[in-house]
């Protein structure tokens, strides 16, 4: 009857509103974290950009100095195999990292892409195929997202990848260049999509201290960055859970 809807009703009312604020409450706390999270890489890197193009750099941290990247890992750009020939693609066995990969890869280990070439796509091409451990940092549209690959694998044109030499230490590039993420769509120009362009890339230099100080704080970085992580999960699973 009529009352009874009223009341059924007032009480869902009640009800959606306290999930709301259930939900809001969630979100907010894991939005608390994010800062702190940007704070702590903020601290690692005593509060300055660790990556220049030869101007305006901040004065070095004790201990540490700027060097040219170049000077300290092999530059490697992608290419993209040709799409009308499906035999590039066909039964592919490479990982191929694409532009539609990386925000979900950014910051951590790449084992997985969404297509794959092979050797035939590889050697009618330009791209190439990098050792575990190569630093890739996107330089169109989604300037600045960066990550590490797990296993061998090749890349679109959409990215810059480094194979580190024995000073510099994988793993510490990935955290520097997240690091310094607003500095690199700083340098990032075009009208229709961002690039950060090839000259540019070219002149970058780093900051960074001897190779153990780096082992040091890739390692916090790494853990900070798990924890952050995990309670992004947790986060998921409550918001799922209301």
């Amino acid at each position: 009857d009529l009352p009874t809807q009223r009341r059924i009703a007032s009480r869902l009312k009640k009800q959606m509103a306290t999930l709301e604020q259930a939900r809001h409450s969630t979100s907010e706390a894991f939005k608390a974290h994010r800062p702190l999270f940007e704070k702590t890489l903020s601290e690692n890197f005593h509060g300055i950009t660790p990556l220049s193009v030869g101007r305006d750099e901040a004065p070095a941290p004790e201990g540490w100095r700027w060097q040219s990247l170049l000077d300290l890992a092999r530059l490697a750009t992608g290419h993209t195999p040709s799409r009308r020939c499906p035999e590039y693609w066909a039964d592919g066995d490479i990982p191929w990292l694409a532009l539609p990969d990386i925000r979900a890869l950014d910051c951590r280990v790449a084992t997985e892409t969404s297509e794959k070439t092979n050797a035939l796509g590889i050697a009618n091409s330009s791209a190439r195929v990098l050792p575990p451990g190569t630093v890739a940092l996107s330089r169109t549209a989604s300037v600045g997202f960066v990550t590490i690959f797990g296993c061998e694998m090749a890349t679109s044109q959409d990215f810059v990848n480094w194979v580190c030499g024995p000073s510099l230490h994988a793993p510490f590039l990935l955290w520097l260049l997240r690091a310094s993420r607003a500095f690199i769509k700083g340098v990032s120009t075009g009208a229709v999509h961002q690039t950060v362009y090839m000259d540019v890339v070219e002149r970058f230099r780093v900051c960074l201290p001897d190779l153990p100080t780096q082992q040091k704080i890739a390692a916090r970085l790494d853990e900070a960055f798990l924890i952050l992580q995990r309670l992004q999960a947790a986060h998921e699973a409550q918001l799922a859970a209301l």
